[in-house]
């Protein structure tokens, strides 16, 4: 338990010593909403923001994990401060847990902010929501972005190439999973694929889960499911200590 609280803090004391990852994760979702307030509100249709909350969640969620926790992880195995765990009875599957979980709070704050932002300023309805599946839903999506962070940073056997990866994942899945970009203004080809890349998949499901609809339609809850199980086995097996 002693060994369990002293992971936490670590982590919590790494989120909080990065404070520009916290301020871009959580400040592009609300610079997003604001510069495109005007539009939302000039087409007077609820539907727009029940269909765009979700996107904003996961760009904060993909923040938390890559640019914050895959980074830090990186930069942790570059100046050899890993190698102490390898003498204490911590195991690759703690340390990567104890991180979900001193995250997945502070992105549950975020989301209630935005989520009260939108019902505060732009009259989004919050009856009838299944919060509870919402809830889950966020968990799940949560930890398979943080599972495929994790990898990308063990990924490489050079520290630093890995924190080099770590941006080049998480911009070309911002760009092409339909976070930054939607998806319909790509080219067919591309379309096809950004449906099966995990922010597409996390954005449809979330969406279904928070506007009450089958959050079992289609493939993406299932392949979230898959790749949380596949990379969280590979995060755990290829954990680099330096």
């Amino acid at each position: 338990m002693t060994m369990t609280k002293g992971l936490l803090k670590y982590h919590l004391l790494v989120l909080l010593r990065e404070p520009l990852n916290m301020f871009f994760g959580f400040g592009l979702p609300f610079l997003q909403l604001f510069i495109m307030s005007s539009g939302l509100l000039d087409a007077d249709n609820p539907m727009i923001m029940d269909g765009a909350m979700p996107i904003f969640v996961v760009i904060a969620a993909m923040v938390l994990c890559f640019t914050d926790s895959a980074l830090s992880h990186g930069y942790t195995r570059q100046i050899k401060f890993l190698r102490r765990l390898r003498m204490t009875p911590v195991k690759p599957l703690g340390y990567i847990a104890c991180g979900i979980v001193s995250r997945i709070g502070v992105l549950f704050i975020f989301a209630a902010t935005f989520i009260a932002v939108l019902a505060g300023f732009f009259n989004m309805s919050l009856d009838g929501r299944n919060w509870p599946l919402f809830t889950a839903v966020l968990v799940l999506c949560f930890v398979m972005f943080y599972v495929i962070g994790m990898f990308v940073a063990n990924s490489t056997k050079n520290a630093k190439n890995s924190q080099s990866l770590v941006y080049v994942v998480f911009f070309g899945l911002l760009a092409v999973g339909g976070a930054m970009f939607p998806i319909e203004s790509m080219p067919s080809i591309m379309q096809t694929a950004a449906q099966w890349l995990p922010p597409a998949m996390a954005i449809e499901v979330l969406r279904n889960a928070w506007m009450g609809m089958d959050i079992m339609a289609g493939h993406d809850f299932i392949m979230i499911i898959i790749l949380t199980i596949v990379f969280g086995g590979l995060s755990v097996k290829f954990f680099k200590y330096e």
